[in-house]
């Protein structure tokens, strides 16, 4: 028999984001290049890891950006994961992807670890030429992420934390409602 070797899929960047909150970049041009906003990946970490899916947090033509919140044995196997290191098995993109058209203006939302899948949405809507208004949200401003990145692509940005350490205090649902009393916008 003629085996190959099994390709592994090699992590080229590690962050934390935020408490419990971290972020890798795996090198996966196949899948990258064919990624579009709203999909996810199913990864392995090893032979005897469980396959788990995560939303594709960004990507370009070469590699693929998770982030992923520490709450199991195989989310904090992935934490403990360094640049340079290999997943065994990393398959996508898989899902629909997020219909993006020209709509006006779109409001996105995100609380917790949903910031991370709005963000390559967000990103989509801005280059389909819609004005975007994007609500984050964390349970403290220690939890929250992707700040800069929102400010760079959103015509307005609404912060607010379940504490109220950064911007409105209360979830996401309230800043949405609150958003959609004051602009009255005109829903598709």
């Amino acid at each position: 028999y003629n085996f190959t070797k099994v390709k592994m899929y090699a992590i080229i960047k590690k962050q934390k984001l935020a408490e419990n909150t971290y972020l890798i970049e795996i090198e996966a041009p196949a899948i990258a290049k064919k990624a579009q906003p709203g999909q996810v990946i199913i990864l392995r970490i090893d032979e005897k890891g469980e396959r788990i899916p995560l939303t594709i947090a960004d990507f370009n033509k070469t590699t693929l950006a998770i982030v992923f919140l520490v709450v199991g044995k195989t989310t904090q196997q992935l934490a403990n994961l360094k640049k340079g290191d290999s997943l065994l098995d990393f398959v996508g993109p898989l899902g629909n992807p997020s219909k993006i058209e020209e709509y006006g203006t779109v409001c996105l939302v995100g609380g917790g670890l949903g910031i991370a899948p709005i963000y390559p949405i967000s990103m989509a809507f801005k280059k389909a030429k819609n004005r975007i208004v994007a609500i984050i949200g964390a349970k403290t401003k220690k939890h929250l992420f992707w700040e800069d990145r929102f400010r760079k692509i959103s015509d307005r940005l609404i912060i607010c934390t379940d504490d109220g350490s950064k911007g409105i205090k209360g979830f996401v649902s309230k800043a949405l409602k609150d958003y959609m009393e004051e602009e009255r916008p005109n829903l598709v």
